[in-house]
């Protein structure tokens, strides 16, 4: 199939100091680029590309409030310049399935500011109009607990990482077989330190992956992601199986 797209972007988002990461795959989901700091540091990279997909692991629009809280006065429809106000249906969705593990919080406020950024940029949303440069809003955790059939460990854990990696691999991405790792895993060298910790990635390099394959698969196999919510209300597009590729 012919790729649309010369860059698949995954950005993860996190509540620290240096609180993006971001992962570049070209077409043949190898990896181009990463990077990781600030959001400054993030547009800037995504502005230079003349053709990208980008995939964030948060939400893109702020949640707008329950029929109730509108009705009772206590909402001011005014929002912050370039912020986009949805339901979050694909949130919702996902609730409905089970799924409870949302990003919330300074996490959350950081990755609606980053869409607004991307806005700014000339980034359009997917699904609003032929554009050279797309993002779109995954959730990774939501993808691993699909792809396990399982609520997913922590990704800040060994065994977390451990899991995501393999999902991964299993997907044909381009990493260390975390099976390999564990082959290594004897009694003498956990006692003397000699673990091979740097063929394991960190968590949140890990997500980015997961979020700009999954911005891989929506230009390419486009059958084979999951859209949950409604285009323009804050649908999540999650990654499916593509190992037969």
């Amino acid at each position: 199939m012919l790729k649309k797209y010369l860059a698949y972007v995954g950005i993860d988002v996190q509540a620290h100091q240096k609180p993006f990461f971001y992962t570049v795959l070209d077409s043949t989901l190898e990896v181009i680029a990463t990077g990781h700091g600030r959001m400054v540091d993030v547009l800037s990279y995504l502005a230079g590309l003349s053709s990208a997909l980008v995939a964030v692991n948060g939400p893109i629009s702020a949640r707008e409030p329950d029929r109730e809280v509108k009705q009772s006065g206590l909402f001011d429809q005014a929002s912050p310049a370039g912020e986009l106000v949805t339901a979050r249906t694909g949130e919702k969705e996902l609730a409905s399935r089970g799924f409870t593990n949302f990003i919330t919080g300074k996490t959350e406020e950081r990755s609606i500011a980053l869409a607004s950024g991307l806005r700014e940029l000339g980034y359009t949303m997917h699904g609003e109009i032929n554009s050279d440069k797309v993002y779109l809003e995954t959730n990774c955790d939501a993808a691993c607990w699909l792809a396990a059939g399982c609520l997913p460990y922590d990704a800040r854990s060994l065994e977390g990482r451990l899991q995501r990696q393999l999902i991964l691999c299993e997907m044909g991405i381009h990493l260390k077989d975390p099976m390999n790792f564990l082959e290594e895993f004897t009694r003498h060298r956990l006692r003397t330190s000699q673990l091979p910790m740097e063929q394991i990635l960190p968590g949140y390099e890990l997500r980015a992956m997961m979020a700009a394959a999954t911005a891989w698969l929506v230009d390419s196999f486009p059958e084979k992601v999951e859209h949950l919510g409604k285009s323009g209300a804050g649908e999540v597009i999650l990654a499916g199986d593509f190992s037969s590729k």
